[in-house]
């Protein structure tokens, strides 16, 4: 696990002026990889990366060559199948001279080109050098798990790991990208490959990039696709196809040659991981979860009961309530290198953080949501839908009878009662609007109040970027396009994000099982019945599972890793928001302040949910500005 980065450039530069970068680029990422660093440089390029020690620690500096020192590789992240796809160069006559996984990669490449993405399977970013050919190849894994940003300009392409490294070379921009931000304030996150930074990109996952006399390309080389399995009949079939691929993907990412823990929330996805691992083990594993004051947060007690059913040495970490830091909220912007939305980045970072004090490695139970249907954003999806059967003007007759019991203030407490507006609301949308309605944290309306230039906010070019779906989908069941939006969109946007810069921040690497490739090809051809049921989320986890675990991880409303961010304000949040709204704020022509004031009292003073707004989404339209204004202060940002 590591960091990689470089310079390669399209007219011939000084190549003491491409090094100098470059070093600065690398010591950039010395929080992904504290143990060791690397680099390379001739009149092409300058290259590297910096390490954190997990297999071969002693062989396995980068960069690797090939046997002939002809082509060259450095990577980010781990390849799980290394072992065999060694065993099958041997027997084609390759020789190698470390146990490293990274390896592997300069082999595979002679023997196959730019096919060997196809052949990988882990999470990995790669940058491969062809040295006779002038030839470079960056590629991606299957479903994002690790980044890589690039900036591409007439005379040079850089990437790295991190937007905070790119940005060491002073050649790329540091300008506002407004198409980006409307993204980031409608659903509050910024689909690939735009960034908010204008011109900055990041490679979508599945794809690879080359680079080859100046000229850059990009294809697609893994795609998802939902095609049901017709000989899966019952639940045994489901589980039998689905629970012997859950158990290797499990084995393939214990591959280290340092100790591996688990995070485990007490939620079905995490318990679901450390049991298999459990099983796995002679020895008693260390697993990790965060218990919040919050009683209606805390999932600790769950968590603790499933440690002791499978046997693990657990420790929690304890989240106060109002132990809100500046320093925290800053950590999280120069990791993540945009605003980001998501507030359990703050427990993420505090929680890797004491697992680092343990081990190397931690596997955890992301991706199991998205695989096995568990958000409640799908049954939603499926009931708004159903809404769209009755006549349009029955629904409208609906919703104005809403409206005016909203209006009367005779249920002003009542969430319930703005979840059905909000329903009725997003049923009036077009189907493929709908996803991209659910997401959403300012309503269009919200938008064009906020911005001074109503003209920057156009929904119907947002809706176009974020509803795109392959020509494969008019075959798709309602659920399993809300699942593909959220896999294509929110689990790389949002989800991979949060985990892989909060853990490399503290040097931690995390690995997630449930994003085998050949077990989410497997889950993609299962059957809706065996997804929810009856109202119910991951159905089959839940059978496969039952044995194995305690009943209580079954029992219980499903939390997610969220933050009671409302009972996080404490005086230093105040301030900061207060200073970064009004008294510094980097921008103040491009939004209302009367806007501003409204979203900061909003999300100060609502402490309970109302008919027009959850205390959720006031709190969070509070700490997204923040985040945006923060992001711009921290990195210098012009519009």
């Amino acid at each position: 696990m590591c960091g990689i980065t470089g310079i390669i450039a399209k007219k011939k530069n000084s190549n003491s002026e491409l090094v100098n970068t470059v070093n600065s680029m690398i010591q950039g990422l010395h929080h992904r990889g504290p143990d060791d660093e690397g680099s390379y440089n001739d009149d092409a390029c300058a290259l590297g990366m910096r390490r954190l020690s997990i297999i071969d620690l002693e062989n396995g500096r980068q960069p690797i060559f090939n046997e002939t020192k002809d082509v060259l590789v450095f990577q980010n992240g781990e390849i799980y199948n290394y072992k065999t796809l060694r065993e099958e160069l041997k027997l084609l006559g390759h020789q190698f001279s470390t146990q490293s996984d990274t390896e592997v990669l300069v082999h595979l490449y002679e023997e196959y080109g730019e096919s060997i993405f196809s052949r990988l399977e882990g999470m990995f970013a790669i940058c491969l050098y062809d040295i006779p050919k002038e030839k470079f190849i960056l590629g991606r894994d299957a479903l994002g798990e690790k980044p890589l940003y690039y900036h591409d300009s007439m005379d040079q392409f850089s990437f790295s790991s991190e937007l905070k490294s790119l940005l060491e070379n002073k050649k790329v921009p540091r300008k506002l990208n407004k198409e980006a931000l409307s993204y980031y304030l409608r659903t509050s996150l910024i689909p690939a490959p735009i960034t908010l930074f204008d011109g900055v990109m990041v490679l979508p996952p599945g794809h690879l990039l080359t680079i080859e006399k100046g000229e850059v390309s990009i294809q697609q080389y893994f795609t998802i696709e939902y095609k049901v399995n017709k000989d899966i009949v019952t639940v045994e079939d489901a589980i039998l196809s689905i629970k012997p691929l859950l158990i290797k993907a499990v084995k393939k990412q214990t591959v280290s040659d340092v100790p591996i823990g688990a995070f485990l929330s007490g939620g079905i996805d995490s318990s679901t991981t450390v049991a298999l691992l459990q099983q796995q083990s002679s020895k008693p594993i260390q697993s990790f979860t965060a218990k919040f004051e919050d009683q209606a947060y805390d999932e600790s007690k769950i968590a603790k009961k499933v440690a002791e059913y499978c046997g693990t040495d657990h420790h929690e970490l304890v989240i106060e309530d109002a132990s809100f830091t500046e320093n925290l909220f800053w950590e999280i912007i120069e990791h993540v290198g945009e605003p980001f939305r998501d507030s359990s980045a703050i427990p993420s970072y505090l929680l890797t953080k004491k697992i680092k004090e343990h081990v190397k490695v931690a596997i955890s139970g992301d991706g199991g949501d998205e695989l096995f249907g568990g958000y409640d954003l799908f049954q939603w999806y499926r009931k708004i839908l159903r809404l769209i059967q009755f006549p349009k003007l029955a629904r409208a007759a609906i919703q104005g009878a809403a409206g005016a019991v909203k209006g009367s203030g005779l249920l002003k407490n009542s969430s319930k009662l703005r979840q059905v507006d909000r329903a009725l609301t997003t049923a009036q949308l077009d189907e493929d609007e709908i996803l991209v309605s659910l997401n959403e944290m300012f309503t269009p309306l919200e938008m064009n109040a906020l911005f001074v230039e109503e003209s920057l906010f156009d929904q119907s070019q947002l809706c176009k970027r974020l509803k795109t779906y392959p020509k494969e989908s008019e075959n798709w069941s309602p659920l399993r396009k809300a699942m593909y939006y959220r896999s294509v969109h929110t689990l790389p946007s949002n989800m991979l994000p949060k985990v892989d810069r909060m853990s490399m921040a503290n040097s931690l690497e995390v690995r997630a099982p449930f994003l085998d490739k050949n077990l989410f090809e497997a889950a993609a051809q299962l059957p809706d019945e065996f997804l929810i049921k009856d109202g119910v989320g991951k159905y089959l986890i839940r059978e496969m599972m039952k044995n194995d675990l305690p009943e209580s991880v079954f029992n219980h409303p499903k939390q997610g890793f969220n933050l009671p961010l409302q009972r996080y304000q404490n005086e230093v949040f105040i301030q900061l928001a207060k200073s970064l709204l009004f008294d510094e704020n980097p921008m103040p022509q491009l939004f209302k302040k009367s806007e501003l004031q409204r979203i900061f009292h909003q999300g100060i003073e609502l402490k309970k949910d109302t008919h027009q707004i959850s205390v959720f989404r006031a709190s969070h339209q509070l700490w997204m500005m923040m985040q945006l204004f923060g992001w711009m202060k921290k990195f210098e940002v012009v519009e």
